[in-house]
């Protein structure tokens, strides 16, 4: 998780989509992320209305035209309200268009806490909610057509094992099961990384680490995590409407 602004105050308030999107990180990795990839991978997660379209910024899509075309899902609110008793910030609601069930983005603040330890507890506990709420719905989406993860295409990330990882899995296609399954994968990994190395956080920054190798690979399977929550998000918006059309080839 990199960027971090005042998202955390504005999601108690609204559940809306365009209320989690909308806000800008004040703070920049120091693994220098491509800002256009990851708004790209923002507005993708939250608002699937491009699912249909190319979906990745090196076949020509870019984050601004993908973010006007998604206008109207991003200023829909959310039909499912969280729980009183939620911790997460993470949750489920669903597309207003189409009805689909969706996950909401990953919180770019951090999550608030007494202690910089209290904090990044919080931080990884979002992270195994985040991938495991994914995981269901693209199992819940069950279509048995494989087909190519359209949201890591042309996915950079800063450490070379990871990157490997990605450009093999952009040659792949999968189907909704096996997504959720590696997702739950990845997730998991992003999950232990952060959590193994709490003795090395920086108290002024307590979801980062000293480490700066490690802290690479914990950015890298921070964005390939968000990448396939996107992707399951897109897949569930495209079952839910091949179902209103009758269509039959996800069976």
């Amino acid at each position: 998780m990199t960027n971090r602004t005042d998202l955390a105050e504005n999601q108690e308030k609204t559940n809306s989509p365009q209320e989690i999107s909308g806000v800008a990180g004040a703070r920049r990795m120091a693994s220098e992320r491509s800002t256009s990839k990851r708004k790209f991978l923002k507005f993708a997660l939250l608002a699937g209305g491009a699912a249909t379209l190319s979906l990745a910024l090196p076949r020509g899509v870019n984050a601004s035209s993908l973010g006007r075309s998604s206008t109207s899902l991003l200023s829909s609110k959310a039909n499912d309200k969280q729980s009183t008793l939620k911790l997460s910030r993470v949750f489920r609601f669903k597309d207003q268009k189409t009805g689909a069930p969706q996950i909401s983005a990953f919180p770019e603040t951090d999550p608030q806490g007494e202690t910089p330890l209290e904090i990044r507890m919080k931080h990884f506990t979002e992270i195994e909610n985040f991938s495991f709420m994914g995981f269901v719905l693209a199992h819940e989406t069950g279509g048995t057509y494989p087909k190519p993860i359209s949201t890591i295409t042309g996915l950079k990330v800063p450490d070379n094992e990871f990157q490997k990882l990605v450009d093999l899995a952009q040659t792949e296609r999968v189907n909704d099961e096996q997504l959720g399954d590696t997702l739950l994968d990845v997730g998991i990994n992003w999950e232990h990384f952060v959590a193994s190395n709490n003795d090395q956080l920086i108290p002024a920054e307590p979801t980062k680490i000293k480490d700066p190798a490690m802290q690479a690979k914990i950015d890298s399977l921070d964005q390939i995590t968000e990448a396939l929550v996107a992707e399951v998000n897109l897949r569930s918006i495209d079952e839910r409407r091949e179902s209103r059309e009758g269509g039959s080839h996800r069976s």
